[in-house]
């Protein structure tokens, strides 16, 4: 018995130092250069990754580190935003063209997509101080909610180039809660079928949307019968494009479909970093 105790113990600390070293991988910031690849475009302008509701490091972390690894972007800044907007920086931006990756972390990430949307806003009036022009941003579930909110409310720093929002309840009855049925208000050929009281709220909003804005709007769909990723339905996520093709400069869909494209870990898929590599750089 202590011997399949102590192996029990032995298998439950290699996995532990395991995961404590693949933590501290997808958290590190790259020092070294780039090495340019074909039919890239390499830019200085930073690119934010912003995680939803209960997000952390591995929302968008492991696919940090694979764009790092396979030289399309550099992992150059951690950005953590307390409660009260005081914000804890790691890394820096340098004057190189190497597509430097931003992760946005919040503190509290079970705070409301309006909470969220501020301290955005801190974390872009940090950067314009650091003499950043442009950005992109990238948004998972209601980082998504979050982001367009701080467009519309906000946007007083840098000039948002591209948005890219992933799996994002853009008409759903409750943005970060998990209910037991996906809600869906069926998309019909003027809009959706229900409106929402956050859809409400954007339609009235969208004259304010940066005109020469780029969106790319990704959605998962696990092909389990219930066209959604398992928390978030096509419906709601691409509810947006009624709201704001025609406010923007240009406007594209993307539906990721299996089993991984669940709600999770459709920030991690092969098919996702492909598109982002598309919209946000490719030639």
């Amino acid at each position: 018995m202590q011997k399949i105790f102590k192996i029990l113990v032995a298998i439950i600390s290699v996995f532990s130092v395991t995961g404590m070293f693949y933590y501290f991988q997808i958290r590190s910031i790259n020092g070294g250069n780039i090495s340019k690849q074909k039919g890239i475009n390499y830019s200085q302008t930073p690119t934010v990754f912003i995680h939803g509701y209960q997000g952390n490091s591995f929302s968008f972390g492991p696919m940090l580190k694979i764009l790092n690894d396979d030289q399309y972007a550099k992992r150059a800044m951690t950005i953590t935003v307390a409660e009260d907007g005081q914000l804890t920086v790691k890394g820096n931006l340098s004057k190189k063209a190497d597509n430097p990756t931003i992760m946005l972390l919040f503190s509290n990430n079970r705070a409301s997509e309006i909470k969220q949307s501020q301290w955005i806003s801190d974390a872009m009036q940090y950067l314009s101080k650091q003499g950043v022009k442009k950005v992109n941003l990238v948004a998972h579930s209601m980082g998504g909610v979050s982001a367009l909110r701080y467009l519309l409310e906000y946007d007083q720093g840098p000039k948002v180039e591209k948005l890219v929002t992933v799996a994002t309840p853009y008409n759903d009855l409750e943005i970060a809660e998990d209910t037991d049925e996906v809600f869906a208000a069926e998309l019909t050929e003027t809009g959706p079928s229900q409106e929402t009281p956050i859809y409400q709220y954007f339609d009235q909003q969208m004259n304010k949307l940066p005109k020469n804005l780029q969106v790319l709007n990704i959605a998962g769909n696990k092909k389990d019968g219930t066209q959604s990723d398992g928390a978030v339905s096509l419906h709601s996520a691409f509810a947006l494009r009624y709201l704001i093709s025609s406010h923007v400069k240009s406007y594209q869909e993307y539906t990721i479909t299996g089993i991984k494209a669940s709600h999770s870990w459709i920030t991690k898929t092969a098919a996702f970093e492909k598109e982002l590599i598309k919209f946000l750089w490719q030639k």
